[in-house]
């Protein structure tokens, strides 16, 4: 035999079997959404943190909770304003350096807020700004994110991931009041602020790593030339609108989201004023604490024995919980019956939100993921500050006078929940409950949305449409990875260019 043949023969004999490439692909697969965890881990944490500590802050300047609270409110405009653009980021362009420029941001930000404080002239205008262009990186961020887990995480643990997710969200309930408390007493805003850098900068580096690892997570659409933001934008909305047309129960289900959610965000902001009417300080924590755990305990039994079918079956029942649990807490009068309802709301909450998730990724194209999530987040964000301030001046200029002792409504629903102070906020309960009860009910009793997870193929089983012009060769950097990649991966439908990414050649 020849050297060369013999050459040839020990090249073949090094190189990787199909399975051997699996496994590969595989540990690439892991290692990716492993970094994305801690990615979004470092951010969570960090922003946890901040939002502590400018509201001690906030309390210790000027003695009033409200200013905080309409700074969280005056918010969503400006996020709602970013909605286009923010999905055109998502969808069209590098997501590694979209995250990555609002971590950078985010740490501006925060480097601007401390030289303010250092100086002595932080002023609550300031943290009105700083609440604002946060919100205003967060809608853009957000989107990306979760289209780049969409496209690394395969279609069956998707439920799994978002449930990883909530479990760390929801350990940073119970941990961050008592780490940031430590931090303020110890080191001052000075050091939650350095800390918040610090997890801001590992953050992007870690989601950049990550998306660098699976290649058909970068960008869901590849565009054929370049193209101004303006028109990326104005391509990516119509691509979301055409979708929804295509698929109008995918709308329904984003306002079915957006209600349950304004609703839920009412009630738990009524619950410690409710607690504080004609109880202690000290119970607050203890209700507060059994709602983190309950979230702890849905989103832990998720990622132990995931939901893989009829994910929106399970989302309605999760929610319908939820629901029941806040009527109760109207009805109750007790810490321990409170306690039990936060531990039951917050565990199908967490559940619900996962099932949410998995099925907004699995039903979405990759081509308008991103938009798709920055149209929701919109949305959400629409309802929660109507709900918000709607409900707020029912609540303490409606119900609360009118179920007082002796109040226009002592005598018929006052029969019911009782009278005196605040049952007026322990209405509210009864009334979101209600609703919120009444509105998945009816989801369930639909066949048509109830079944619209089993009934509608995913967009991964439908043939591909998009395809490259004939005399366009494929860029030498857009080769796709080692075959089987996307049957492991589960991806979205493929084009020559690369797998697991949509090619758009409208531009």
């Amino acid at each position: 035999m020849s050297a060369r043949s013999s050459t040839a023969s020990r090249r073949r004999s090094f190189a990787p079997s199909g399975s051997d490439e699996a496994v590969v692909t595989q540990t690439r697969v892991r290692q990716a959404f492993a970094l994305l965890w801690a990615s979004e881990t470092a951010f969570d944490l960090g922003s946890a943190l901040m939002t502590f500590a400018l509201g001690v802050w906030l309390f210790q300047q000027t003695g009033s909770a409200q200013q905080f609270s309409m700074a969280i409110v005056a918010t969503a405009f400006p996020s709602l304003l970013m909605t286009p653009v923010a999905g055109a980021l998502a969808d069209r362009f590098d997501r590694r350096w979209v995250i990555v420029g609002c971590d950078v941001c985010s740490a501006v930000l925060v480097a601007v807020l401390a030289v303010l404080v250092f100086q002595n002239r932080m002023q609550p205008v300031h943290l009105y700004a700083f609440n604002v262009a946060s919100a205003v990186v967060g809608s853009i961020r957000i989107p990306a994110y979760r289209a780049a887990m969409g496209s690394i995480v395969p279609r069956e643990r998707l439920t799994q991931a978002g449930a990883l997710i909530g479990l760390t969200q929801s350990v940073f309930q119970v941990a961050v009041p008592l780490v940031a408390g430590y931090l303020m007493a110890a080191l001052g805003l000075t050091g939650i602020v350095t800390v918040h850098i610090l997890l801001v900068a590992a953050g992007a580096i870690a989601a950049f790593g990550g998306l660098s690892r699976s290649r058909q997570a970068v960008r869901g659409v590849e565009r054929a030339g370049r193209s101004s933001l303006f028109r990326e934008t104005a391509l990516s909305v119509r691509s979301a609108l055409a979708y929804l047309r295509e698929v109008p129960m995918m709308a329904w289900l984003s306002i079915y989201g957006a209600i349950q959610e304004s609703l839920v965000v009412l009630a738990a902001s009524m619950m410690i004023p409710l607690v504080l009417s004609t109880h202690a300080s000290e119970e607050v924590g203890l209700i507060l604490s059994s709602g983190a755990l309950g979230a702890v305990a849905g989103s832990g039994l998720l990622v132990v024995a995931p939901v893989r079918r009829r994910q929106l079956r399970w989302m309605l029942v999760a929610q319908l919980l939820v629901s029941l649990t806040l009527v109760l807490v109207g009805l109750a009068s007790s810490t321990v019956l409170w306690a039990v309802c936060a531990f039951g709301a917050y565990f199908g909450g967490a559940a619900s939100t996962a099932c949410a998730l998995a099925l907004l990724l699995r039903k979405t194209r990759v081509e308008s993921r991103g938009s798709l999530f920055a149209l929701n987040a919109a949305l959400n964000g629409i309802m929660v500050c109507v709900a918000m301030l709607v409900g707020g001046y029912l609540a303490h200029h409606v119900f609360e006078p009118a179920l007082l002792d002796g109040g226009a409504w002592a005598s018929t629903v006052g029969a019911w929940v009782g009278t005196g102070k605040g049952r007026g906020l322990a209405f509210v309960f009864i009334v979101c409950g209600a609703a919120g009860g009444l509105l998945s009910l009816v989801a369930l009793l639909s066949p048509r949305f109830r079944d619209f997870d089993e009934g509608t193929p995913d967009p991964a089983d439908e043939p591909t449409t998009a395809t490259p012009p004939a005399a366009a060769p494929p860029e030498p950097w857009a080769r796709g990875p080692a075959p089987g990649v996307d049957e492991l991966l589960a991806c979205e439908p493929t084009s020559p260019e690369r797998p697991g990414v949509a090619v758009d050649h409208s531009t």
